[in-house]
């Protein structure tokens, strides 16, 4: 009943999304009723509907290790000493975490029941009802992309700082702060459709770039993952390239910057957005020896999916059609984490 309700939810949200003639108050309502239902539910869902609930409810009985941030064992001693349920745990994740990227998609766009779908089939089950800590980081990281846009990186610099108190791998988004958002001239296209062509090439043939990166602390950290690869004592699963949603993302980045002079007038941080995907894959490339890890980085800098899906209205005439793709495209994702990832249990 949890997926078909959230299901249900998504539907009404894109279809929504072709009522542009809905008063903005009306408008407002609808966004704000879905955002505080979304809440609900991923704070309150039931253990073990999720790949993840389990884990944490041991690590709220105490039972983690180093790597967990301090900032989850602040409110699970914080939740242990008033709510007593684990539960209490999710719903404050889930107020840091959902209302506030919410917030964001209004300050990022016109199109916000799309940007809302967008994020309902990935993200929302990815990070806020399964990840958690990641989904509460990807707030303040999507508030610093927010100002990275408008040039401002000293506040999206700290905002990540801040995102490292929920998850340390957020320390890894320093790294748009190096990015700017210029307009790309011919060579820089060719550039940056050339990366995930490249990084999918290094998947499919094995190839660990990794070694060839000349810092010394991660070869000697790679060189006890190769031993302990060698021993059997890590999981060796590959990457599957061919996966409908990796080839989904891939054919929304390159038909963006296909339209790139079209979509950049509707979307002036068009830019950003096309060289943190093409980053996603060079992680995924420089990481395929690790399935894991290199899935989760790329996951990690992928965000800006949420963002770019829905920029194909203003390349497809009529917005109608536009519209229907992205329908499809959010089930279709929704299905795949649901049906084939399995990430929520019916």
């Amino acid at each position: 009943m949890f997926v078909v309700t959230l299901l249900l939810l998504l539907l009404l949200v894109v279809t929504f999304s072709f009522m542009e003639d809905e008063p903005p108050l009306t408008r407002g309502i609808v966004f704000a009723s879905v955002v505080f239902i979304l809440t609900c539910m991923s704070g309150l869902r039931p253990i073990g509907i999720d790949k993840d609930s389990w884990q944490y409810y041991a690590y709220y009985l105490g039972n983690f290790d180093d790597m967990v941030e301090y900032s989850f064992i602040l409110i699970s001693d914080i939740v242990r000493a008033t709510f007593s349920d684990v539960r209490g745990v999710f719903l404050i994740y889930a107020l840091i975490a959902i209302p506030l990227k919410c917030y964001v998609f209004t300050k990022l766009s016109d199109e916000v029941f799309l940007l809302l779908g967008v994020y309902m089939s990935n993200f929302l089950i990815l990070h806020d009802m399964t990840q958690i800590r990641v989904g509460a980081a990807m707030a303040f990281i999507f508030l610093g992309f927010y100002y990275l846009t408008q040039g401002r990186r000293w506040p999206c610099f700290f905002l990540i700082l801040i995102a490292t108190a929920f998850h340390v791998s957020a320390i890894l988004m320093l790294a748009i702060l190096f990015f700017r958002n210029v307009e790309l001239r011919p060579w820089h296209r060719i550039v940056l459709a050339l990366i995930p062509f490249l990084a999918l090439t290094s998947v499919f043939f094995d190839v660990n770039v990794s070694t060839l990166i000349p810092i010394e602390f991660i070869q000697s950290k790679l060189e006890v993952y190769e031993d302990l690869k060698d021993k059997g004592l890590v999981d060796v699963e590959k990457i599957n390239i061919f996966n409908a949603a990796i080839m989904l993302k891939i054919a929304v980045y390159y038909f963006l910057l296909w339209k790139y002079d079209v979509v950049k007038q509707h979307c002036p941080y068009l830019t950003l957005l096309l060289k943190i995907f093409a980053l996603s894959y060079v992680c995924l490339g420089v990481f395929n020896f690790l399935a894991v890890l290199a899935c989760r980085i790329n996951e990690l800098f992928g965000f800006v999916e949420i963002l770019m899906v829905p920029l194909i209205i203003h390349a497809i005439s009529p917005k109608y059609v536009a519209r229907a793709l992205i329908l499809i495209y959010v089930v279709g994702i929704f299905f795949l984490n649901v049906m084939y990832a399995d990430l929520l249990k019916f």
